[in-house]
């Protein structure tokens, strides 16, 4: 690769922001990992583009433990929360962490229980973790963060103290999503939601998704219509090209799962439990 030659007043001030980002961090009991620390999880090191530096708060240790990544729509209808809920309760009491971004909707429906979020759930984090002191977060969310480290979580972001979330943070954020987790299960999401992404990186990892086959009475609701296209389309891998827009030779998932009762929970654990494996004649 060609090197890039950067004068003695560009490196300076680098120097200076990063001094002054450990400054903040420190403050604000903001811990830093980087990606050359032995420390470092390995399932994130693995995904593409892997973030430089996490930034995180409460307990670490989490980021070693089997994980399942649930989410969906801010904008669910009753019965996808309450399908969230029963997805996140059985996880949550089968020795496996949750997590997703905290938002509203979906993601605040699997994380808890009545008005009580689980215990070690991972938030990962679309801004600054000092969402005390500067509004980096929206509001529900940086309310459902400090919910998480007082019952014993985890959040994280590769954003420095201050830095606000917006449209292009959140998005880049879904790939550590995918990262920290063992697979992912989509809860309800139209064609264009949200969604999308945090599925786009879990295409190009050897990790499988599980996606809720709705109701009839909902299943050609606009807010299923990405449900609709992974459970109809016979092409699973064309289906998640669809919803993602990912070309199709570049889609690694091990396997497409359809999640239709109780006891497919159980299997889907199977599945995550040997991620990274190829799965031969699903696709």
């Amino acid at each position: 690769l060609e090197k890039k030659n950067y004068d003695d007043e560009i490196i300076l001030k680098s120097i200076e922001n990063a001094i002054e980002t450990v400054y903040r961090c420190k403050e604000e009991d903001i811990q830093i990992i980087n990606v050359k620390n032995s420390d470092y999880p390995i399932s994130l090191r693995n995904i593409k583009d892997p973030p430089i530096i996490i930034y995180y708060k409460g307990n670490s240790e989490l980021l070693y433990q089997k994980t399942v990544c649930i989410i969906g729509t801010r904008n669910p209808n009753e019965r996808g929360k309450i399908t969230a809920e029963r997805v996140g309760n059985h996880y949550a009491n089968s020795n496996w962490l949750i997590c997703n971004g905290l938002a509203e909707g979906i993601d605040n429906c699997a994380i808890r229980k009545d008005d009580q979020i689980y215990k070690n759930v991972i938030g990962v984090l679309a801004g600054g973790l000092n969402y005390n002191v500067k509004k980096t977060l929206l509001r529900h969310t940086a309310e459902n963060a400090e919910k998480v480290l007082e019952n014993g979580g985890l959040i994280i972001s590769e954003f420095p103290p201050d830095k606000k979330e917006d449209t292009f943070t959140v998005v880049k954020s879904c790939r550590i999503q995918a990262g920290v987790s063992d697979g992912l299960i989509l809860i309800q999401s139209s064609l264009n939601g949200g969604s999308r992404f945090t599925t786009k990186a879990f295409c190009e990892l050897k990790r499988p998704i599980g996606v809720i086959n709705p109701v009839l009475a909902d299943i050609e609701l606009p807010s299923y219509s990405a449900n609709k296209e992974l459970i109809s389309n016979i092409n699973k891998r064309k289906a998640l090209s669809n919803f993602t827009e990912l070309k199709e030779d570049k889609i690694q998932t091990s396997a497409l799962f359809i999640i239709e009762k109780r006891a497919d929970y159980n299997e889907f654990e199977k599945l995550m439990d040997i991620k990274q494996k190829n799965i031969l004649g699903l696709f």
